[in-house]
């Protein structure tokens, strides 16, 4: 495939060509005069039976008539002048019992011959090529009364036996395709007094005849175009156009056609590349390559009713039907000029000098597979008619067909697949984006509960902590109280000690005085024996005291053991329980602790695998971001080619360029209101993609390394240009100097061709003007005009250069830069559309030189003169069309308003095209410049005299 996305188109053939006639025709295969088909993708057929021939054979059949009662009546068996040979497909025309001339056909079918087995032999072969994709023509050519109209467009409500070759031919189409993936349409129209009419919508009267340029292949854009549904409304819709033809009754024939009536079976089929690879759209991108894209088969069929041709005299016409009569017989005359010129292989096939013959110029000599059933009548009577029709179809068997089969990519069912693709990954996105959300959200709510539970556990562990040291210091402060009553206990203990020894001192000094006094006995007897009562009341009490101080040393020993146990136990069990409590507290504490930073780390490690989720998670965004932008990018390239495999790259690019300041403000081509529709179609939708990319987007694909990519922006930025709002942008972001060095770098003539046609666009602009002469946009122009013979990129060049030229203030830098010298040397090319620019640009120039000498800005001899354009003007102002013609005469009497410029005009015999041009012109304006300057200058005056 190329890289614009087309294929190259090969001429084959389906079927091998029937033998030549014997000794009558000769099948010539014509010189290729016909423009080359449009660039669709096409694919060759199976090889010709007969060598693989490419070129195809238009077949003819011949049918004879039943004799009617008409016949009958004026003659007896032996006034037929046409005897059949079908087994031979053969037939002897007689001129009378002893002179025959014998003729070879495709088919001969015989008066019984059947409706079925014509529609086999004749019109089957062709619907099956149409249903492979290529165009076809069925058409029934012979005298008013042979029954044409019976052959092709006979409905057969009554008897489905009687069904023509239209009926057949819809029903055969039908059976075949599928109504689900493939479409149907037909349009039915008459060409009545040289008016194409549409039989299915009477008020559409003088539809015009459009012929693409570049291709040729003819269209009908005004007529009803109804998809069909089934059966039973094509006998509606055909019954409605054989209502609306027109019919009259005439001594031929009781319901003659007035008109030649014209079924068009327009088909779309979807099709597949040859490898069969899938064309369903997975999560890649790898299906949106051009060898992978679906593909689909257009054709079309055109079955043709023929009027009669008839004599006035034999038929009786009078009144309005001698005037149908004319044209009837006008038509199949040029019809028969073009079957003639291109049996005998003419140089010129005169197709324009007929609507019939413009209709039919794809079906004879052009791309179509073409069957031609002539029918015939037995009578003698019209024996130079029969003969006529006889010699009709041996000349049209000598006409070879190139067929073509034309397969376009699907870019329409293509985009609505890569829409829903990524309209389902853009909601697959919104929807694994929620679900991130929603789990980092649950997430984020188990952390805090964490968070808090951790707070809680730690309030909870310092309210225990306290409570435990409160209780450590009670038994501190209790165990402070019991040590200070044992040391009350041991100041008593003291205070008796201290007793029992002071007793004692007391009883020692006792007993020292009782030896003293041991003389005094009897004295002291009782004294002694008071004091021994005494002394025992005493030991007694000491003994008391002994036992009371030894049950106090016991009870103090018992306190003190108490205490010590009491100490002890304090000291050992609370201290170890508050010990055990504290380590099992702490314990607690510190699994809990533990406990939290593990569910801590837990969380974190969670919250890590979270952000790594998340992490990836924008990466698969991020990555899909890039998959849906490269969606979108693909998506604009297939709108792209969809609208450049809709128009023409020519008919597109005329719409782009329209003319400059100096002519006004009129699309310059585009002159048909399908062209402006589909131009107006295109600018939409490229406005529309522009709004969703961005023009700094677009402009950066004009330094793609990809040519393909290159190409596509260029043709978006020149589509871009063609609105005057979007000018001043494309200038500001750099899109002007972008075009510049484009033009200047490439190579490619595509890019050459489009790129010239955008500055074309924004030479539109005066401001815009100086700008591109200043960067030497001028002498880029003229470097491609030098470089190239492509007529299409020169076209381009020329409209921008005739733009700048309608800018007085540029034409001394568009001289220097070489603009001027350029413009003049593409007349080379002898294209027409080229001249026309150029002598465009010439009347700009002129127009705005004039103004400026006629305001005394400037004076001189014209710069066009120094040129050397006044030579060529002379010498051409006659030779194209009206609208060349008239821009070469409105610069030349502009050149002839500047009095300098005179010597000139007289020197090259300019004189004598000032007076054709002021007697001859078309225009009035051109006619008044032409008059005054003949008249304003004495110079001219005197030559005139």
């Amino acid at each position: 495939m190329a890289a614009n996305g087309r294929a190259s188109v090969r001429p084959v053939e389906r079927h091998g060509a029937p033998p030549r006639p014997a000794g009558r025709s000769r099948s010539v295969a014509p010189p290729s005069r016909r423009p080359s088909p449009s660039p669709s993708r096409t694919r060759p057929a199976a090889a010709d039976n007969d060598g693989g021939s490419d070129s195809c054979r238009v077949r003819v059949a011949v049918r004879l008539r039943p004799k009617n009662s008409e016949d009958l009546a004026h003659g007896a068996d032996f006034d037929s002048c046409v005897e059949l040979q079908p087994e031979c497909k053969k037939l002897k025309l007689k001129k009378n019992n002893w002179s025959c001339e014998s003729y070879r056909f495709d088919e001969v079918f015989s008066e019984n011959a059947s409706q079925k087995r014509v529609y086999e032999v004749v019109a089957k072969p062709v619907v099956e090529s149409v249903l492979e994709g290529y165009n076809g023509t069925v058409m029934a050519y012979g005298q008013t009364g042979t029954g044409k109209t019976y052959t092709v467009g006979r409905l057969g409500n009554d008897d489905p036996s009687e069904g023509g070759i239209m009926v057949r031919a819809l029903e055969h189409i039908l059976s075949v395709m599928s109504l689900e993936t493939d479409s149907v349409a037909i349009s039915f129209l008459q060409l009545y007094l040289e008016s194409v009419q549409d039989l299915l919508a009477p008020e559409k009267t003088n539809i015009p005849i459009v012929e693409d340029p570049k291709t040729g292949e003819v269209s009908l854009p005004g007529a009803a175009k109804v998809e069909i549904r089934d059966l039973q409304h094509v006998f509606q819709l055909l019954q409605i156009g054989e209502m609306n033809r027109h019919a009259a009754n005439t001594k031929m024939n009781t319901e003659s056609s007035r008109s030649h009536a014209i079924l068009i079976i327009h088909i779309q089929r979807s099709s597949r590349i040859e490898d069969g690879s899938n064309t369903s759209l997975p999560n890649g991108t790898d299906n949106l390559f051009p060898d992978n894209l679906p593909l689909v088969l257009k054709s079309k069929l055109l079955i043709v009713d023929l009027a009669g041709s008839e004599r006035i005299d034999k038929s009786g016409s009078e009144g309005h039907m001698i005037e149908e009569a004319k044209f009837i017989n006008l038509s199949l005359t040029s019809l028969g000029k073009c079957i003639n010129a291109l049996a005998e292989n003419s140089p010129h096939i005169p197709t324009r000098d007929s609507k019939l013959t413009r209709i039919l110029r794809d079906s004879f000599g052009g791309t179509a597979r073409t069957s031609l059933i002539v029918t015939i009548g037995p009578s003698s009577r019209h024996f130079s008619e029969t003969s006529s029709t006889i010699m009709f179809g041996q000349r049209a068997m000598k006409i070879v067909n190139t067929i073509r089969i034309k397969e376009e990519v699907d870019y329409e069912s293509l985009y609505k697949k890569v829409e829903h693709e990524v309209d389902h990954l853009t909601s697959e996105m919104e929807r694994q984006q929620k679900l991130k959300n929603s789990e980092k959200m649950q997430l984020e709510k188990k952390l805090k509960e964490s968070e808090a539970s951790l707070n809680d556990l730690k309030v909870t562990s310092n309210m225990q902590i306290e409570n435990m040291a409160m209780e450590k210091r009670q038994l501190e402060s209790t165990i402070k109280r019991l040590m200070l009553d044992l040391e009350k206990e041991k100041g008593k203990n003291n205070i008796l000690s201290e007793q029992i020894i002071h007793l004692e001192t007391s009883l020692d000094e006792n007993k020292q005085k009782q030896l003293e006094n041991i003389s005094n006995t009897n004295i002291l007897a009782d004294t002694t024996k008071s004091h021994e009562k005494k002394i025992r009341e005493l030991l007694k009490q000491l003994e008391d005291e002994r036992s009371r101080s030894a049950s106090m040393n016991d009870h103090l020993n018992v306190l003190q053991q108490q205490l010590s146990d009491a100490q002890n136990y304090f000291q050992e069990n609370i201290a170890c329980e508050l010990e055990k409590q504290l380590s099992r507290t702490t314990e607690e504490f510190a699994s809990q602790i533990s406990s939290l930073e593990e569910r801590i780390a837990d969380l974190i490690s969670e919250k890590e695998l979270v952000y790594e989720e998340l992490k990836s998670t924008q990466e698969k965004m991020q990555q899909e971001m890039r998959h849906r932008q490269g969606l979108e990018d693909e998506i604009l390239r297939l709108k792209q080619s969809l609208a450049d495999n809709c128009s023409e790259e020519s008919k597109a690019l005329c719409g782009m360029v329209r003319s400059g300041s100096g002519l006004g403000s009129v699309p310059f081509m585009s002159k048909s209101g399908k062209s402006r529709e589909l131009l107006s179609s295109q600018r939409s939708n490229i406005s529309k993609i522009f709004e969703e990319v961005g023009l700094p987007n677009v402009l950066a694909l004009l330094k793609s390394d990809e040519l393909e990519v290159q190409i596509h922006a260029v043709k978006v930025v020149a589509n871009l240009a063609a609105e005057d709002v979007n000018q001043e942008k494309i200038v500001e972001e750099g899109g002007l100097d972008a075009l510049l060095s484009l033009l200047e770098t490439s190579e490619n003539t595509t890019i050459h061709r489009v790129t010239a046609g955008a500055i074309a666009n924004l030479a539109m602009n005066g401001s815009n003007q100086g700008l591109i002469m200043n960067k030497g946009g001028a002498r880029l122009l003229a470097n491609i005009a030098s470089k190239t013979d492509d007529p299409q990129t020169l076209r381009m060049v020329a409209g921008a250069l005739a733009n700048l030229c309608g800018n007085e203030k540029l034409h001394v830098m568009l001289k220097q830069d070489g603009g001027i010298k350029a413009l003049l040397g593409m007349f080379r090319t002898g294209h027409n559309e080229v001249i026309a620019q150029i002598a465009r640009g010439m009347a700009n120039f002129a127009k705005c030189e004039s103004r400026v000498i006629s305001q005394g800005h400037r004076k001189g001899r014209s710069l066009l003169i120094e040129e050397g354009v006044l030579n060529w003007m002379v010498a051409n102002s006659s030779a194209f069309s009206a609208s060349t013609r008239r821009h070469i005469e409105l610069a030349f009497c502009h050149l002839a308003q500047n009095e300098d410029n005179a010597r000139d005009i007289i020197l090259t015999g300019g004189i004598k095209e000032l007076l054709r041009i002021s007697r001859e012109s078309s225009r009035d304006d051109t006619r008044n410049l032409a008059k005054k300057a003949l008249n304003s200058n004495p110079a001219f005056f005197k030559e005139i005299q």
